[in-house]
């Protein structure tokens, strides 16, 4: 089987408190884009995951891809050996849930190699023992997301719209964005998931450029990077930009494919450029 597993970005990014656990409650869209890592799998005879990835870095036993086989495989026995090579396209330490969606299309995967038919609810219980975004990346379509990310509600759309994401060299921890958060007190003051989520329905990219909302862009530590990125974006035609996840990756949405190609072809000489477009199919 080969199957892709899409990134996300997010449209918006609100922190909205803070659990006794440490975790957070956030208020946010994951909208899924055409950029993707690829799977590739195959069933051998013994019980056994032989993994590889064409990034050596992330080929070990603590790779996402790897916890989602033996999480599946102790819920489901009837799951076999596999030999598994992903495929790497979406950039590391770039806010585009890289890792979560590789789990998630493991889920997807294994249900359908074998014939288990499991509803939402049972992949959803797998994915969020995962982590927090890997529930958003089983779905095909754009989601508001709340809770600490797991509780979605799918936004009634089939939108597509073009999108050119610049990652800078620089990476910023998940955890130490969290943190700055936490002690800067920065609870987020604008909700505009709804208003933007309006957009995506009507198909209004100037609402949805109006929305985009990150809390994280007041917390992180390279704030000139990130600026330059969006300034670089806005300048090559893009109507509306942001910082996506807890960074580093900023994206741009221009109006239509032709001046997105054409920023790609400048803003690529500079920057690690990547262009791809909205997803927004009906669930499968």
């Amino acid at each position: 089987m080969k199957i892709e597993a899409r990134a996300k970005i997010n449209l918006t990014l609100n922190v909205t408190g803070r659990r006794d656990n440490g975790y957070h409650d956030l208020e946010l869209i994951f909208q899924p884009v055409s950029l993707c890592d690829t799977l590739y799998i195959e069933k051998k005879p013994d019980q056994s995951l032989a993994f590889s990835c064409s990034v050596k870095l992330f080929e070990n036993e603590d790779n996402l891809v790897c916890k989602t086989y033996r999480a599946m495989a102790q819920r489901y026995p009837q799951i076999g050996g596999l030999s598994v090579f992903l495929k790497k396209r979406i950039p590391s330490g770039a806010g585009m849930a890289g890792g979560s969606t590789d789990a998630a299309a493991m889920i997807r995967a294994l249900d359908q190699m074998y014939g288990l038919h499991m509803t939402w609810e049972q992949k959803k219980e797998i994915a969020v023992s995962l982590g927090a975004d890997v529930a958003a990346c089983l779905l095909t379509q754009a989601s508001i997301g709340r809770g600490i990310g797991e509780e979605l509600t799918k936004i009634d759309t089939d939108f597509t719209y073009s999108i050119l994401v610049l990652k800078p060299k620089v990476s910023f921890s998940t955890a130490q964005m969290y943190r700055a958060i936490d002690e800067s007190g920065q609870i987020t003051q604008r909700y505009l998931s709804q208003e933007a989520a309006a957009g995506l329905e009507t198909k209004d990219l100037d609402r949805i450029c109006a929305s985009l909302y990150n809390v994280f862009e007041e917390a992180i530590p390279e704030k000139a990077v990130i600026r330059e990125l969006k300034q670089a974006l806005t300048r090559s035609g893009a109507i509306g930009s942001l910082m996506t996840g807890s960074g580093s990756c900023v994206y741009g949405i221009y109006r239509n494919r032709r001046m997105r190609d054409r920023a790609y072809r400048m803003l690529k000489k500079h920057y690690q450029a990547y262009a791809c477009e909205a997803v927004n199919r009906p669930q499968q």
